[in-house]
């Protein structure tokens, strides 16, 4: 894996960013006072490329299995940290494969790729994930991009005349991803509609929105946002004949807390345990600290907080997600403050070293995430993203992911 500059000049990098503000809805390439899509591409061999296809999908598979067994479990739903309001909603809806996620993807110094949480609710990046490859894609010779996103949620949502885009309509980076969806399916003769959650009826049996029927939904609005509906027994109706992208049940997989609870042997045969061991970082629940020898007391973390990184069950961008050793000690003793208020909210994970990539510009370290993502449990394409220090959040540069060509 390595950083790769655009073969543009600099007149075309800006007709190139241009376009993908005005034809694919992406109006934050500049943000945070700089330019946050990189004229740079992340260069995966054909191995590696196999390796992160088979990872994501081998994690898709078990997480399926897992979704599945937990919704018979209410007790340790509670235990993922999902509010008791949305619980009825999740285990409401009737059974789909439809599917849209991204595994974020961390390469460590021994080589091994690490996952450190599951973007399995609403992950986004749709605009650049499609725009880049369709503008950059035919310049290319040695390398291509692998995947296509576009094609394959067109695939899993073709059963569906109409079909409604739920979002948090508040937040202008959220509307600028149904934008891009919604003119795909509309090209290819869909009836779609913009809305909030809130904006759902539903009354003879038929799941309504501004008093028209639909018959699918993609959600963009977080599950677990869910409890503040007002129209919640509207939803209650709805969800076992309104198809969602996603489901609200994928918000089992996105808890954060789900890396500890899956270590109860009675969830998942061994092979299964060995892979999850393999690929992902020690996880603990916040509140079982101390109660065994493995497991540090809450006055040990102060001394060990380079070791930790402290994460709610369901934070999002990165928004509360601490690590120990990129914080003073202020602000770690204040984060545990936090989660002492409601350590059922909260896990710590063991924190691990991410392989760097120079910068092909001659700038500092890049440490990359290498996003990749899946649409009804198979491969669909990549969204990639690095930082200048190894702690991926909004402010986080997009990368293009590219495959060398034989």
């Amino acid at each position: 894996m390595i950083l790769d500059p655009w073969p543009l000049t600099s007149s075309e990098q800006e007709d190139l960013f241009r376009t993908l503000r005005f034809d694919y809805f992406k109006w934050d390439v500049q943000a945070c006072g700089r330019r946050l899509v990189l004229p740079t591409s992340i260069v995966l061999t054909p191995q590696e490329h196999r390796d992160a296809v088979h990872i994501t999908e081998r994690f898709g598979d078990i997480l399926t299995r897992l979704e599945t067994s937990l919704l018979q479990r209410p007790d340790l739903l509670q235990r993922l940290g999902i509010p008791p309001d949305v619980i009825p909603l999740l285990t409401r809806e009737q059974p789909t494969s439809l599917q849209l996620a991204r595994y974020d993807l961390f390469l460590t110094p021994d080589r091994r790729w690490m996952v450190s949480e599951f973007n399995e609710d609403v992950p986004g990046g749709f605009n650049e994930a499609v725009g880049i490859p369709d503008l950059l894609g035919p310049r290319l010779h040695s390398t291509a991009f692998h995947g296509d996103l576009r094609a394959s949620l067109l695939q899993a949502l073709r059963p569906y005349p109409h079909i409604a885009f739920l979002y948090a309509t508040g937040y202008s980076e959220d509307l600028q991803h149904m934008l891009v969806v919604r003119q795909w399916l509309e090209a290819q003769g869909h009836q779609t509609t913009l809305a909030s959650p809130a904006h759902l009826t539903c009354s003879w049996r038929t799941p309504r929105i501004f008093g028209n029927p639909v018959h699918a939904a993609f959600r963009f609005y977080p599950a677990e946002w869910y409890q503040y509906l007002a129209n919640r027994h509207a939803w209650m109706r709805a969800l076992p004949r309104l198809p969602l992208m996603n489901p609200l049940r994928r918000l089992i997989r996105q808890s954060k807390r789900l890396y500890a609870l899956w270590r109860d042997p009675s969830l998942l045969p061994p092979q299964d345990l060995d892979f999850l061991r393999d690929h992902t970082p020690q996880t603990l629940p916040y509140d079982a600290l101390g109660n065994n020898g493995h497991s540090p007391r809450r006055d040990q973390l102060l001394d060990q907080r380079h070791r930790w990184v402290l994460k709610h069950a369901f934070g999002r961008m990165g928004d509360t997600v601490i690590m120990g050793n990129l914080v003073p000690e202020t602000e770690w003793t204040a984060a545990l403050a936090e989660a002492d208020r409601a350590p059922g909210q909260w896990i710590l994970q063991e924190r691990f070293d991410v392989h760097p990539l120079p910068d092909p510009a001659d700038g500092p370290l890049l440490y990359p995430a290498l996003g990749v993502y899946l649409v009804n449990h198979r491969f669909a394409g990549y969204y990639s993203r690095a930082a200048h220090h190894p702690f991926i959040n909004h402010e986080a540069y997009h990368v293009a992911t590219l495959v060398q060509t034989p």
